[in-house]
């Protein structure tokens, strides 16, 4: 099998935000096209109040798009303007009449999750935001109890006045509205990174995830949104980058996607530059997802005259707890020109000098540098 065939993620819900543009049928082809698993979208305008009920021609397209692209989870996002938690009673009542809109329509295309963000408490106090936020939800819940739709609550980087930037905020909603079958979680890599959860490390992400078990409970996530992070741990700035390019950095995401009591959650992509770059950060999850078997990727970079081999320049699939010493074995056995190496060339991993003994980790990128190539 080649180092780089998804196949094996295939069933591993896998996705990303779609855009409509031209019908919301588009949102499963264009993901189907991609390779995604797993799609989400917009039911209607996010920069909108009002919006018309949807058709029975675009219901009956989306079913028909569902069937036909084998797109195994769908979710929708809410509006931009919504804010369940808002302290204007005419915002609120706006805010709670346009997610009631957004449940039916979820309803009407068997979407099972609507995530939200949740809501920024403003003048108020957080408590006071909190107890606002749960009367939403309430009245929400009680009214729609004849639909499917249920209510993502979505955890936040807790920019300005956000709420549920702390797993023990989430819990507290969750206990004030009561249990429910229709209320769930939503986890967003970048948003809980920047709140202060530390997941670049098997350690740390073990210990974040332990934690949102513990407060919150997994039987709760419903959903996770993947996000590198433009700006670093504990910011409180929601900035998303391309995965394995921000803060947060690959080895994160290659947890993410092996972790085995996340298995079931279906994982979407809100990166940046969606039109050409939802295809090349699904690719990474579904090459991370793929190496579980192999343990990590890393990139081999080879300059000098050992860069006319075919071993260069490319991302190879490695046992977990690999040293330099033991790659370039590897090397070797695949380019015998390669065997004298490690004797000879200089070793830099992610550009900056290391050992023979130096351990690899996820998404190294290892360069052997021989002498007098200007490297």
């Amino acid at each position: 099998m080649d180092d780089d065939d998804p196949s094996p993620a295939v069933k591993r819900l896998l996705g990303a935000h779609m855009p409509t543009a031209g019908g919301l049928a588009n949102s499963l082809y264009a993901g189907k096209e991609i390779g995604c698993t797993a799609v989400q979208l917009f039911t209607s305008s996010p920069r909108q109040w009002q919006h018309t009920p949807l058709s029975d021609e675009t219901i009956a397209g989306f079913k028909q798009a569902k069937s036909k692209t084998g797109i195994a989870f769908t979710c929708a996002h809410d509006s931009y303007l919504i804010n369940l938690a808002a302290y204007d009673n005419t915002v609120l009542e706006r805010s709670q009449r346009a997610f009631l809109g957004e449940l039916q329509r979820a309803h009407e295309l068997e979407i099972p999750w609507v995530v939200t963000h949740m809501g920024a408490y403003l003048d108020m106090t957080l408590e006071a935001g909190q107890q606002k936020l749960i009367s939403s939800l309430k009245r929400l819940l009680e009214e729609t109890s004849d639909l499917t739709a249920g209510i993502a609550l979505e955890t936040t980087a807790g920019q300005g006045t956000g709420l549920g930037y702390r797993f023990d905020q989430i819990a507290e909603v969750l206990e004030g509205v009561g249990p429910h079958p229709r209320l769930g979680v939503c986890l967003d890599t970048c948003h809980v990174f920047v709140a202060g959860y530390d997941i670049r490390t098997p350690e740390g992400f073990d210990q974040v995830i332990q934690e949102f078990d513990k407060t919150i409970g997994l039987h709760r996530l419903m959903v996770i949104h993947a996000n590198d992070a433009k700006k670093s741990l504990g910011s409180r700035v929601d900035r998303h980058e391309h995965i394995g390019e921000g803060e947060i950095g690959v080895e994160a995401f290659s947890l993410l996607v092996n972790d085995p009591r996340l298995l079931s959650i279906p994982i979407i992509l809100e990166t940046p530059d969606a039109d050409k770059m939802h295809a090349v950060n699904l690719a990474k999850l579904q090459r991370l997802a793929a190496a579980a078997t192999m343990g990590m990727h890393i990139h081999v970079r080879l300059f000098g005259h050992y860069s006319e081999s075919d071993q260069n320049d490319q991302e190879l699939a490695v046992p977990s707890g690999l040293s330099v010493q033991k790659l370039t074995d590897i090397l070797a056995e695949r380019d015998p020109n390669l065997r004298d190496m490690a004797s000879i060339c200089r070793v830099a991993i992610n550009e900056e000098y290391a050992s023979l003994d130096t351990t690899l980790k996820e998404g190294d990128v290892v360069a052997f540098v021989p002498p007098m190539s200007g490297g």
